[in-house]
């Protein structure tokens, strides 16, 4: 096997070019849910982080999703799973944003998912950083 098979293989429904069309829309669901929180929702910053964070995983599902039904199916599945029991949010976006990585990585876009997944870690950390 070459290495252009493999980064081809792993590159899902993407081409080249969706990756940073991909971190774009994920910044920007992130910076709109920020809006719609501090905004729209009169939250304080603690609840406008958890919308942002929110916002950029749903972004990356729905970009990993795409148009097949299989995966839309199973992105349903991982919010059914998410949403049953844990009281605790913080916990609850991290296990989604994690099922929604993992969706990409077994739909054959495991480049792509580790590259929206290191800017989605980063948008996380300042989601779920220490309230000052």
């Amino acid at each position: 096997m070459d290495w252009m098979g493999f980064l081809a293989d792993n590159m899902g429904h993407f081409a080249p070019q969706d990756i940073a069309l991909l971190l774009f829309q994920m910044l920007v669901a992130a910076l709109l849910g920020a809006v719609l929180a501090r905004v729209g929702g009169r939250l304080p910053a603690a609840g406008m982080r958890e919308m942002a964070l929110w916002a950029a995983a749903a972004a990356l599902g729905a970009a990993l999703v795409g148009a097949q039904l299989p995966l839309a199916v199973l992105l349903l599945a991982f919010a059914v799973l998410v949403r049953g029991g844990e009281s605790d949010r913080k916990h609850q976006v991290l296990r989604f944003g994690a099922l929604v990585m993992g969706l990409g990585c077994g739909s054959h876009a495991a480049l792509v998912t580790a590259v929206a997944g290191v800017l989605f870690a980063l948008v996380a950390r300042w989601a779920l950083a220490p309230r000052d």
